[in-house]
């Protein structure tokens, strides 16, 4: 208990760092003795290891003494010089292995080196005489030698004997060591295992008796409970801990008054930008209308000539009704009749002519008005060459309303093998008429302003049949577009004409009805003061390639 009163006056810092001094302690000098150990016994694993070396080196050495005995004793009896070769080749080998002996047992090598001297002296010797033909001399001197060799075998054998005896005692050392230590380390982690136990309950549990009131209160703090008793702060962290824990509380209130204002903030916010969403949808809807705008007085002309045609001839008509009114009431009985057929065939023109332009004048308004209608027509097999042609023919007049001095030269290579193509033809339409007036904006200003007399504004319309999707290119040699803008091309809002003369929605709304809702593409390739082109790609099975657009998009 004493001990316990004791820490409950520390602070959980230096709690923290008795319990952790003490095990340090205990952990540093058991790690000192192991170590100390570890090292002793390695040593003794390297000595060991070097002594069963050696012990190789010095069978080795008796090996190549045993092949060298052989090969002499058969060069003596042969006169071999394959014997003589595999001697020498034997008594390297040997001299190799008596260096690295040397180096434990220099006084045995230098024996061993004594013994082998007379062994090759007899066994030369012996050589020589039988090479002289004296068998008797030449037995003799082999049974010499042998004694010698009797003894080198056994100077290398009483060597192998000594080293493994030390090699043994050195490992039953390490073994022993071993397993000394291994007890001794057993004591001393079971005593800090214990006497750590002891210092972390006494330490944990002067922290978590007032960790645990501390909780209580925090968890009726998050339940909403602004009324809770914090417990008294006391000299240690948990204390401080207290003391914040009640300014907390105190300060709880005034974020909840926060809180609320910043969720009105966030609903005025929603409402904001709900009200963007819809003037950006009004943003759309106005760059549609003013396109169709520019394009009213263009259409107006279109209709000024059938309706001249139709007024013109129904007043031609009206003119013949009376003469073959009169024709009918004057004429003699023998020329009515070729009269009459004669005045019925050119009434018969005229009226077709009538219906003829007034069809016309009806195709101009109905083109007018599916370019009016938006991007929620229906699909439909639409001829892509005449919806060019149509598109062409707008926008040349509106730019023609707008400026009457504005005149183009106009290039077409539409492929004749384009079959119907499965689109929306009001929407193909509102690309065309958006590029055509871009091009005829460039070119007219590249007349206006550049300043060269001999500039020829043109216009080149090329389509062709791909296979599964329509190429088509748009080009033109006007300003053209600066590298540095040209990624922001397709960018809403976006736009190079002064203010007033253009909304930046052009070119954003052509790509989502090319990309997104044909599952097509469109790029744009310029030189600056030179031309730019536009190149559409339409699939042919636009449902198919817009499904797979929009999966890419998603991901």
């Amino acid at each position: 208990m004493a001990v316990a009163h004791v820490m409950a006056r520390l602070t959980i810092r230096t709690r923290l760092i008795v319990l952790s001094s003490a095990l340090l302690f205990v952990l540093i000098g058991t790690n000192f003795y192991l170590d100390r150990e570890l090292a002793e016994n390695s040593a003794g694993m390297v000595k060991a290891a070097e002594l069963l070396g050696v012990i190789e080196e010095a069978n080795s050495a008796q090996i190549a003494f045993g092949e060298m005995r052989y090969w002499m004793t058969d060069l003596a009896v042969s006169l071999l010089m394959l014997s003589e070769r595999n001697a020498h080749a034997a008594r390297a080998r040997m001299e190799q292995d008596l260096d690295l002996l040397a180096r434990r047992r220099p006084r045995a090598v230098a024996a061993v080196r004594g013994e082998l001297a007379q062994f090759e002296q007899l066994a030369h010797k012996a050589v020589e005489e039988y090479t002289a033909d004296h068998r008797v001399i030449g037995n003799s001197l082999l049974a010499q030698a042998s004694e010698h060799g009797v003894a080198v075998n056994r100077l290398l054998a009483a060597s192998v004997a000594e080293l493994t005896h030390e090699a043994v005692a050195a490992r039953e050392r390490v073994v022993a060591g071993a397993a000394a230590a291994t007890r001794v380390s057993r004591i001393v982690v079971s005593a800090a295992v214990l006497v750590g136990a002891i210092l972390t309950l006494l330490v944990l549990r002067s922290i978590a008796v007032p960790l645990n009131r501390l909780v209580v209160a925090m968890n009726r703090l998050n339940a909403g409970d602004l009324a809770v008793s914090i417990p008294a702060a006391g000299p240690d962290e948990i204390g401080a801990m207290a003391h914040t824990l009640a300014a907390f509380r105190d300060t709880l209130g005034a974020l909840r008054k926060l809180i609320d204002e910043q969720r009105e903030r966030e609903r005025e916010l929603r409402a904001a930008h709900d009200q963007l969403k819809a003037a950006q949808a009004n943003l759309v809807q106005a760059e549609k209308m003013a396109s169709l705008g520019q394009l009213t007085a263009g259409i107006a002309h279109e209709i000024k000539n059938p309706l001249n045609f139709v007024n013109n001839f129904a007043e031609l008509s009206r003119e013949l009704l009376g003469e073959l009114k009169e024709a009918v009431e004057s004429a003699p009985g023998g020329t009515r009749a070729e009269d009459l057929d004669e005045l019925m065939t050119t009434l018969d023109g005229n009226l077709a002519k009538i219906a003829e332009h007034g069809r016309r004048a009806d195709g101009i308004v109905k083109s007018m008005l599916l370019h009016s209608r938006g991007g929620s027509g229906e699909r439909r097999q639409s001829d892509l060459n005449a919806l060019i042609e149509e598109a062409l023919n707008l926008a040349f007049h509106g730019a023609r309303a707008q400026d009457q001095n504005f005149n183009v030269t106009l290039e077409r290579d539409l492929d004749p093998s384009i079959s119907p193509l499965e689109a929306v033809p009001q929407d193909l339409t509102r690309v065309f008429l958006n590029l055509f007036g871009n091009a005829f904006y460039a070119v007219n200003k590249r007349r206006r302003e550049g300043g060269d007399p001999a500039f020829a504004p043109m216009l080149t319309l090329t389509t062709r049949n791909r296979g599964d999707e329509i190429e088509v290119r748009v080009r033109d040699n006007g300003t053209g577009i600066p590298p540095e803008i040209r990624d922001k091309l397709f960018q809403p809002f976006f736009t190079t004409k002064p203010t007033g003369e253009g909304t930046g929605l052009g070119l954003s709304i052509s790509y989502d009805i090319v990309v997104q809702e044909h599952g097509g593409s469109i790029a744009v390739d310029s030189r600056p003061g030179e031309f730019t082109e536009f190149t559409l790609r339409l699939p042919r099975n636009p449902t198919a390639a817009a499904a797979t657009v929009a999966t890419g998009a998603s991901a």
